[in-house]
């Protein structure tokens, strides 16, 4: 075989594999825009819009153990009796995996073959999830958006979350959790404007059993008002403060607190 016709036998050879590479590749569907949360502000009580209206009386309620049913209930208590409660969004930080699904503010997703970004207008924050086959961490350094991994199940983006900080809430109601909890999520289009993300919680140190909740997010018209994602910076007039215990308070407009362990 001459020299030619051997590089244009490697050359067909590296084509088909990359045709080839690019056939299993699946094609993403189209989540261009911006999404809004539809289900509420909890996963246990969907349909909520309003913050602790008829918390802990929902549909789907969480499988805590004992001892994390009680710290539940009574934060409920104690929102229900007008006391401040330890909020670590009070301090403007991000809400966490899965948390960060039932903000009311627009996210988009901007997608590449070996990642997905989850861009949220709620304080700026983005989530990054690998698509690259990569495994999950067996050590990682622990955080609000933990270590995601991805991949496609026909039009369905399957997630894997890992390494996922105890110290913030899973929902305005108050539930916590520990850093055992692991989250998978599985989004997809059901309509050509709705989007769904069935999500599992997993967590044998809070939970008795898996959590399984679902978010819906409808695709804004460009044309909506708050359809295009702007700046958002939570400190800027931000009244509320926290107190040495982590209780919360807010701030008068004489800039001194209204209740709370610092009035």
């Amino acid at each position: 075989m001459s020299r030619i016709t051997s590089m244009a036998a490697i050359g067909l050879t590296l084509l088909a594999g990359a045709a080839s590479a690019a056939a299993s590749t699946p094609t993403p569907p189209d989540w261009s825009g911006t999404w809004v949360n539809s289900t509420g502000l909890y996963f246990s009580n969907p349909g909520t819009f309003r913050p602790l209206q008829n918390a802990g009386q929902g549909t789907n309620l969480p499988p805590l153990k004992p001892e994390f049913e009680k710290r539940w209930r009574d934060t409920m208590a104690a929102s229900a009796r007008g006391e401040p409660t330890k909020d670590a969004g009070a301090e403007c930080g991000w809400p966490g995996v899965p948390a960060g699904n039932l903000s009311p503010m627009p996210h988009e997703f901007l997608i590449t073959r070996d990642r997905v970004g989850i861009l949220s207008e709620y304080t700026g924050g983005f989530r990054l999830v690998y698509m690259d086959g990569r495994k999950l961490p067996e050590d990682f350094e622990l955080s609000y958006n933990g270590f995601s991994t991805g991949r496609w199940e026909g039009d369905t983006l399957v997630i894997d979350t890992v390494g996922l900080r105890g110290d913030y809430q899973l929902e305005l109601s108050g539930i916590e959790h520990t850093e055992q909890l692991t989250v998978r999520e599985r989004i997809r289009k059901v309509g050509p404007d709705l989007m769904e993300n069935e999500i599992t919680m997993t967590d044998p140190g809070a939970f008795i059993k898996p959590w399984k909740a679902t978010v819906q997010f409808r695709r804004m018209p460009p044309d909506e008002p708050g359809s295009r994602m702007i700046e958002y910076v939570c400190q800027d007039n931000n009244r509320n403060g926290v107190g040495a215990d982590g209780t919360t308070y807010t701030l008068g407009p004489d800039g001194k607190p209204l209740h709370g362990p610092e009035k």
